[in-house]
């Protein structure tokens, strides 16, 4: 398998909790592999002194690290992808020591190489807690440690790990922080593989996780945990009939995304009314859709969702986003044109937040117009109205106009930047039924949480935060 190479275009210098956390289902799953690599990849400038540090001999007291010595193993693990003046800018960014010697530690540990930067003189040993970076090796993988103290008392711990086998690369995440005396966080493992097509040809496979924890409810701090995973390994081609031959993965277009997910907190809606914990299960069916100018791409066309108590008795709520909806008693759906499928397709896409566009705002986008919104006098109520007639707003609600949004990242995008996104979007809304998929029952939840995978997962990821210290990395 071709490693990974260290491309400088791609590279985010931002230190950042989750690639994405208001993502949803399918959508965080590919954000967070494009998000997990690129990771990685900062990782190999901004703790190349530490890298280069793990081939030296384990001593007793701190050694100094020469940056050209350093700087020279780099380049030659790294050849051709990256320049003198590009490392040079890029090392710089994200580490403002990176560019002169460094003392550090490099001791054994239970057949495990650890280094860490310190002090001249200083007496090394397996204590590295208190750094501020921090590198291991056991075998083929190399884990990263970084600690963050945004104040005297609350300490931050980013952890990840690259581990190359002969046939594949794992790559994990791992944030961890200690609230209210339990440690929470977000653990994500993506193992990057490769399958052999029936039809001929080997393609790369994608396996992605994502477990997060935040605890019990606090206050009006909403607390749970969930889990995001995919029932399958998947790959992307052209022709979606393509399988794999030996069924160990599924093409992106006939594999779901779940997320099973335990929410600690206030939950309002058809039939569920509730202040207890109760389950929220997500479930994405993914397709390929092709733009007007021919070119493929993959959005969800059943996004739906399942809410009941922990209990798994009583009333639920069972839902998919759709642009357009019947009234139907017996599937507990109102007669609704809002545009709802158009509006998660798009915010999900390009991980818009604090405002997200409705439809007719986002056909507003694509066709140039003014981008409009409309709310009541006091701006706490707000109009959505039908995708058949998106000027038809009913009295007492007054248009605001929008020039910018805001993504994930923080960033204001000037909506006109949007327009060509916003016209496929609407293009390809009706290439697949919305809501053709079956709802969501409890017979589904039930065995999405039995199922092995689920159960697999689960322990894999949410181990790290069982442990007395979860940002270990000699483990």
């Amino acid at each position: 398998m071709k490693k990974l190479l260290f491309c400088a275009v791609s590279l985010a210098v931002a230190n950042q909790a989750l690639a994405t956390p208001h993502l949803q289902g399918y959508y965080q799953a590919k954000e967070l592999v494009g998000y997990t690599v690129n990771k990685i990849q900062q990782n190999k400038a901004e703790f190349f002194m530490l890298d280069y540090a793990l081939t030296r001999p384990a001593q007793s007291q701190a050694q100094l690290v020469a940056y050209n010595d350093a700087l020279g193993y780099f380049q030659a693990k790294n050849s051709g992808a990256i320049s003198d003046a590009q490392f040079m800018r890029i090392a710089q960014k994200v580490n403002s020591n990176s560019q002169r010697d460094e003392y550090v530690c490099r001791v054994d540990v239970s057949g495990t190489k650890l280094v860490y930067v310190a002090d001249p003189g200083e007496a090394c040993s397996s204590n590295y807690d208190s750094k501020s970076m921090a590198m291991s090796q056991k075998g083929s993988k190399l884990t990263f440690f970084r600690r963050w103290d945004f104040d005297p008392t609350q300490s931050h711990f980013d952890i990840q790990s690259y581990d190359k086998g002969a046939d594949s690369e794992t790559l994990t995440l791992d944030y961890v922080l200690k609230y209210q005396g339990r440690w929470i966080g977000s653990s994500v493992r993506v193992i990057k593989g490769q399958t052999a097509l029936s039809a001929g040809g080997i393609v790369p496979t994608f396996d992605v996780a994502q477990f997060q924890y935040s605890g019990p409810k606090s206050g009006i701090v909403t607390g749970g945990e969930s889990l995001l995973y995919s029932d399958k390994p998947y790959f992307i081609t052209d022709n979606t009939s393509d399988t794999a031959a030996d069924g160990s993965a599924s093409h992106l277009a006939s594999t779901v995304f779940n997320t099973f997910g335990l929410m600690d907190g206030e939950y309002r809606g058809r039939n569920v009314n509730t202040t207890k914990p109760v389950y929220w299960v997500s479930r994405d069916y993914v397709k390929q859709y092709t733009l007007e100018n021919s070119d493929k791409a993959y959005f969800v066309s059943d996004p739906q969702s399942f809410v009941i108590d922990t209990s798994m008795t009583g009333p639920s709520d069972s839902w998919v986003w759709q642009d357009e909806t019947k009234w139907d008693p017996a599937k507990g759906t109102d007669q609704a044109s809002g545009g709802d499928w158009v509006s998660h397709a798009f915010n999900n896409t390009y991980n818009l937040t604090g405002l997200s566009p409705s439809f007719c705002m986002i056909e507003d986008i694509a066709k140039g117009r003014p981008v409009t919104a409309y709310y009541t006098a006091d701006g706490k109520g707000s109009w959505l109205p039908s995708i058949h007639d998106c000027k038809a707003v009913d009295p007492g609600y007054y248009p605001k106009v929008y020039t910018h949004v805001t993504n994930g990242n923080g960033e204001k995008i000037d909506v006109t930047t949007l327009k060509k996104s916003a016209q496929d979007i609407i293009y390809v809304r009706n290439q697949h039924t919305q809501g053709g998929e079956d709802l969501m029952t409890l017979d589904d939840v039930k065995a999405m949480q039995s199922s092995l995978r689920y159960k697999h997962l689960k322990a894999e990821l949410g181990k790290r935060l069982s442990w007395s210290k979860p940002y270990d990395i000699l483990q």
